[in-house]
């Protein structure tokens, strides 16, 4: 199969101590690969790593880093903003620091097409942002454009987020703890829409502590301790019938 993304040989480290040792794995188009593991395993940087966006005074080498076919492990800031959005999403858990407070949603999830060149004119634009809303379940698409983050709920909000990742039609969507700070009610409906990209060919990578979310999403699961993958596999097989100590 043709890996929608390729890891490997990832290591991170602040003043040469090493936070992220050595993880390796790839993601197929329409695969959920989960990351899992405590705060501090090293899942959140890791995530990072894959959009270039890991903190300036980090030391990342990375023997292979593909994204949708193109060769990442030593590109510029000004490519790496070429390839997010486009190449590779990111959805984070705090819609309320992702969104800008002064846009409006309907002008946060059309910067993206902007970006890229995909809709020329405010008409088309707008058309495609109603329409990525609604792919969200966003409701009264129209109005929620026209609103500020501070006028949605947590729900809306992290839908409107979705909606901006997916924006691009990148390849990979990386979603960091995209559901924590929701009830349980908006967290099974903002999974079930991450499940459906997913089937839809999208290589989702889902980063989380919640074992039921990563049973509910998942085909395959890494688990992370002290910056090392200490056990992947199928999601049945690695919660159903753990091998390391860690995982039980």
């Amino acid at each position: 199969m043709n890996a929608a993304l390729q890891v490997r040989g990832l290591r991170i480290a602040f003043d040469g101590k090493r936070v992220v040792d050595d993880v390796s794995f790839t993601v197929e188009r329409g695969e959920c690969v989960a990351i899992v593991g405590e705060s501090g395993a090293g899942k959140t940087l890791t995530a990072r790593a894959l959009l270039g966006l890991t903190p300036a005074d980090a030391d990342v080498v990375v023997e292979r880093l593909v994204i949708d076919g193109k060769d990442a492990e030593a590109l510029s800031e000004r490519a790496w903003r070429g390839l997010r959005g486009a190449g590779i999403g990111l959805v984070s858990q705090d819609a309320l620091v992702s969104l800008d407070p002064l846009r409006r949603i309907g002008a946060e999830v059309a910067e993206p097409l902007q970006l890229h060149g995909i809709a020329r004119g405010s008409a088309a634009q707008g058309a495609l942002v109603r329409e990525l809303l609604e792919r969200v379940w966003m409701p009264d698409a129209p109005r929620r454009a026209r609103q500020h983050p501070h006028e949605l709920s947590g729900g809306l909000r992290q839908r409107a987020l979705v909606a901006s990742a997916l924006a691009a039609d990148p390849a990979v969507l990386v979603a960091d703890e995209p559901t924590t700070a929701l009830d349980a009610t908006v967290q099974a409906r903002i999974l079930g829409l991450l499940r459906e990209i997913t089937d839809a060919g999208t290589a989702l990578v889902f980063i989380s502590h919640d074992f039921a979310a990563v049973r509910r999403i998942a085909d395959r699961v890494l688990v992370m301790r002290a910056g090392l993958v200490v056990e992947s596999g199928p999601v049945a097989e690695v919660l159903g019938n753990p091998r390391h100590e860690y995982t039980r």
